[in-house]
């Protein structure tokens, strides 16, 4: 079964592509900032991994887009203490 696209792909659409990736962002994170934003702390895990997340993935993107990451990945570790990584 071939699948259908509901909209262009990225390389055709670029523009469109980066609005639907924000979208999807902020409707997962939106709540989480709200209760944060509450004084309710109950949040601030998952908006820790929901970022690390996108950390990771933002390096995988760039390095499949030819991009060599290896120095910011590294400080971005260290920065936040990742195991592996010497401070």
């Amino acid at each position: 079964m071939k699948p259908t696209a509901l909209h262009p792909p990225a390389h055709r659409d670029i523009q469109a592509a980066l609005l639907r990736i924000a979208r999807a962002i902020d409707s997962e994170t939106e709540g989480l900032y709200q209760r944060k934003d509450a004084g309710i702390a109950d949040s601030i895990p998952a908006l820790r991994a929901i970022g690390f997340l996108l950390l990771e993935l933002g390096f995988t993107v760039a390095e499949e887009a030819e991009e060599d990451c290896t120095e910011v990945e590294s400080a971005v570790a260290r920065a936040y203490g990742l195991p592996g990584h010497a401070a």
